[in-house]
């Protein structure tokens, strides 16, 4: 009877690489999986808000226009405001007239001293507010229109304000605007740069 004679070593030899893979694959894996875990953490950035309006006080066709740019809401952040206007004639079809006669313009416009001296014009077609806009302020602009030409009286006629308002944040108005604002909120004082 012949005796078969095992070897033990071929078993380990074949053993050891199989384990050896799983230990260095397994590694791979939970490094793999620690470098990849993600977390999402939610961090909530408290911001205020704003809210402006326009109020408009007038009485039908010419006389007393009044209109003012408010910041309603006492809880408000403070704002910058530019506003603009357009002025608009049509006849009976709805043609456009032109607004200006022998030279003058045809509508007369009582501005208040406020946009006289408080806002500067951006020659953009808006008109910057050199002041903030703070809670519960409220700036008029124009108080009354009258006619100066009594020949366009037969006209249809149209004053119609537009305004924006952002936060009181001078990188808000360079990317907003593409204007420099230099902000005292001390003096609440609005410098532009155009």
């Amino acid at each position: 009877m012949k005796r078969i004679k095992q070897n033990k070593s071929k078993k380990y030899l074949l053993i050891t690489p199989v384990l050896a893979l799983a230990v260095v694959g397994a590694g791979v894996l939970i490094v793999y999986a620690l470098s990849h875990n993600t977390t999402v953490v939610t961090n909530d950035i408290p911001v205020g808000t704003g809210t402006v309006q326009i109020v408009d006080d007038s009485d039908p066709g010419f006389g007393k226009k009044e209109v003012s740019f408010v910041s309603s809401d006492a809880n408000s952040i403070p704002m910058l405001l530019r506003i603009g206007y357009s002025e608009t004639w049509k006849d009976n079809s709805d043609n456009v007239v032109s607004n200006v006669y022998n030279g003058n313009n045809v509508v007369t416009k009582t501005w208040t001293s406020a946009f006289t001296n408080d806002f500067v014009d951006g020659g953009d077609g808006w008109y910057y507010y050199k002041k903030l806009l703070n809670p519960s302020d409220s700036v008029k602009v124009i108080t009354a229109i009258a006619l100066a030409e009594p020949s366009y009286a037969a006209y249809n006629y149209d004053l119609n304000f537009r305004f924006e308002a952002i936060q009181a944040d001078s990188a808000a108005a360079t990317a907003l605007w593409s204007k420099t604002a230099t902000i005292n909120t001390e003096t609440s004082a609005v410098t532009w740069t155009f």
